[in-house]
């Protein structure tokens, strides 16, 4: 997916020691609505939604670092580095208050803002949102030991590059697609996806939407159900025929009915 010239922008914010380049894009006017997404994708991703909810306000949307035309981190990092990071992206552009719209990976910074930041969030959208733990049934368990086991024993055995080889064609038996694809991102992906975010749900009192698509097996609908028994002030909606990403294609006119309904609803 390629991103409008027209709105594309660069800005360069100073956190923790480090200048982090960001790559934006920045639609309209009015009330902010800021949008993360997902973890391999970029802001691009949020294009199909975005022409409906145009008359909605100023829109968004970043590429987070080490993604799109965002430079990689300086070291790896955790989701608390990325909220914060984009808590100073939001005092550089001067906004205070802002809806934010969170997919998968965004979704997790999403509920870091929402926690730690109640103040600069008027609500959150979560759409597809990870951060919650999946039950691992017991036989799938097993054998990710058993081949874990079996990597760690070829290094010992077999020392050198061939070691090295068994090991990471039995890890890429157990790993996911994103975490074989993450290149130099690797550690950052490891550290963020082994984050349970659950206990900081029912500290958000801010409104949050969660938005599922009943065919996603990436982020559960299950996910969405919990997070709502959790969340101080909530409203799920589960959306049939989408998948983890075809909810914003394909399903983007569902959203933006649900999407607008729920911000006309927000106090001011």
């Amino acid at each position: 997916m390629n991103d409008s010239p027209d709105h594309s922008n660069m800005k360069t914010i100073h956190w923790c020691g480090s200048d982090i380049l960001l790559a934006y894009s920045d639609i309209g006017s009015g009330d902010a609505n800021v949008y993360l997404h997902g973890w391999g994708a970029n802001r691009a991703f949020f294009h199909p939604i975005i022409e409906p909810l145009s008359q909605t306000g100023r829109h968004i949307l970043l590429d987070l670092p080490g993604f799109g035309n965002s430079p990689p981190p300086p070291t790896p990092w955790s989701t608390v580095d990325y909220a914060e990071c984009v808590l100073s992206f939001l005092n550089e552009l001067a906004i205070d208050r802002c809806v934010i719209f969170g997919h998968s990976f965004g979704g997790r910074l999403a509920i870091r803002l929402g926690a730690n930041h109640p103040q600069r969030c008027r609500a959150l959208v979560l759409i597809a949102a990870a951060g919650l733990r999946r039950s691992v049934p017991f036989f799938k368990k097993f054998r990710i030991c058993a081949i874990q086991y079996a990597a760690r024993a070829a290094k010992v055995v077999l020392p050198g590059k061939l070691g090295e080889s068994i090991k990471q064609s039995l890890y890429a038996k157990i790993a996911s697609r994103d975490y074989l694809d993450a290149g130099d991102m690797r550690e950052t992906f490891v550290k963020v996806v082994n984050e349970d975010l659950e206990p900081l749900l029912p500290s958000i009192q801010t409104p949050v939407l969660l938005l599922y698509g009943d065919g996603d097996a990436e982020t559960p609908p299950e996910f969405g159900r919990r997070m709502e028994k959790l969340l101080a002030d909530a409203h799920y909606v589960e959306l049939p025929g989408f998948d983890h990403y075809s909810i914003l294609t394909r399903g983007r006119h569902q959203l933006e009915h649900n999407i607008t309904a729920f911000l006309k609803g927000l106090p001011q």
